[in-house]
């Protein structure tokens, strides 16, 4: 499975004006609802805040990777959002967070695997500068999915 073909547009939200890490949550969330991986967004906030509870998904840079696991995932997927002004997060470097990659898990085995390899393949991309920078700067879709195709 590869990232650029796992991207679905519908879950990108380019300069999201959320204000707080909720917020950001939530609007993900939503997409995500609305796209058919999740059928429960309140059900699947509380696994999202779960996982964060057990660990700061903060990665530094800007960059947070936080994600649930659970029954209200109907298709394993992932919402990107960019946000137009950092927020607080816990993060490894207490930087305030940019760039957030929601990652929603099914319970299954495959699901689980499938979201090992597209965090491994994130992992990359946003361990490079030039793509922190692009994603940070993009002002459209096309701009995000065209910063991990560096």
């Amino acid at each position: 499975m590869d990232l650029i073909s796992s991207i679905n547009t519908q879950n990108i939200l380019v300069n999201n004006d959320a204000k707080t890490k909720d917020e950001a949550l939530r609007n993900i969330i939503h997409s995500l609802y609305l796209t058919g991986n999740v059928t429960d967004e309140e059900l699947f906030l509380k696994d999202v805040y779960a996982r964060e509870a057990e660990g700061v998904t903060g990665i530094g840079n800007g960059v947070a990777i936080p994600h649930g696991k659970g029954s209200s995932v109907v298709e394993p997927g992932f919402g990107i959002a960019t946000l137009t002004d950092p927020i607080e997060w816990e993060s490894l470097d207490d930087e305030k967070i940019k760039i957030v990659v929601l990652f929603a898990v099914s319970d299954s085995k495959e699901g689980a695997e499938q979201h090992l390899r597209l965090l491994s393949q994130f992992a990359r991309k946003l361990g490079n500068d030039d793509v922190l920078a692009a994603l940070k700067e993009a002002k459209n879709i096309d701009e995000v999915i065209e910063a991990f195709e560096v």
